[in-house]
């Protein structure tokens, strides 16, 4: 989400922006009549006011997900609300207003409170419905609404729409980098230059994993199974363990060709001296490749 000072400071270093409302943000707008509700579709359509334009669109499946769990979320409050009335009947010690107070913290908990009033008649708790209430609360389900001052010139609808949508790509690679599979957390290191050497390492092995995300998806696989399978790769040892001479082998099992098969082609079995490959290492010689 870009607020105002974002915004405010993209456009004095001349970028543009897309991004999205927020909820009171898009009810405040209905309310005054920028945006007609009947502009949620499936496809996104646009209005224009000013240099800003409202790119709105309504998912179907979100907004079946969204009511479905909002209906399930209510059938459990009213399950919790009637457990506690029985054992109130059962047991004459219980505190009816100990049941008030639980079922009001339900019914917060699973923001319900707009719609939803409970209250304490004797013994029991009660609940009624606001149906107004609950149709105004479910008028945006699976709604949203993008907002850009990119010229229609620049970007058609549909084109600011699946910019935005890309977002949730940037933040599963800002996910796998940070705390998923490359863990990029924490930098034991304080030079600056050491730093973006890291990270540019960093996005570099990204790229890789989306790279092979790709070429193993046809095969079901994730990028955590194909490199579990990559693990039982292993270079064919010669001759005594000391020598280290070793080169790859000719075949490998089910499991590691499936992936190897949609990889690029690795070159021709060859040899490796382990100990030679040291010490060339450690001893260039200028103009060695």
């Amino acid at each position: 989400m870009i607020k105002a000072l974002g915004k405010a400071a993209l456009g004095e270093a001349k970028f543009r922006y897309v991004t999205a409302l927020t909820d009171p943000q898009v009810r405040a707008l209905l309310k005054q009549g920028v945006l007609p509700m009947d502009l949620f579709e499936d496809k996104p359509a646009e209005v224009t006011v000013g240099s800003k334009r409202y790119v709105l669109r309504c998912n179907p499946q979100t907004q079946a997900r969204e009511r479905a769990r909002r209906a399930d979320q209510w059938q459990r409050v009213q399950a919790r609300i009637q457990a506690r009335n029985a054992q109130v009947e059962k047991k004459p010690r219980c505190q009816p207003a100990s049941s008030l107070r639980a079922a009001q913290a339900l019914v917060k908990k699973y923001r319900l409170d707009h719609w939803v009033q409970v209250r304490l008649e004797g013994r029991q708790v009660r609940w009624t419905e606001d149906a107004a209430a609950r149709e105004a609360e479910a008028q945006l389900d699976g709604c949203y609404v993008v907002e850009s001052d990119l010229p229609v010139a620049a970007a058609s609808p549909q084109e600011v729409h699946d910019r935005y949508v890309d977002l949730t790509r940037v933040e599963r690679d800002f996910r796998t980098l940070k705390t998923g599979l490359l863990e990029i957390r924490p930098v034991f290191l304080r030079k600056a230059d050491r730093t973006r050497g890291h990270a540019l390492v960093s996005l570099l092995a990204l790229k890789l994993a989306r790279a092979l995300e790709q070429r193993v998806a046809p095969l079901g696989l994730t990028v955590d199974d194909a490199v579990e399978r990559l693990k039982g790769v292993r270079l064919v040892c010669l001759g005594e363990p000391e020598l280290g001479l070793s080169r790859l082998a000719d075949s490998y099992p089910e499991a590691q060709t499936q992936v190897l098969g949609v990889l690029p082609k690795l070159p021709a079995p060859v040899l490796s001296l382990g100990k030679a490959n040291v010490r060339r290492l450690k001893n260039l010689r200028q103009g060695r490749p």
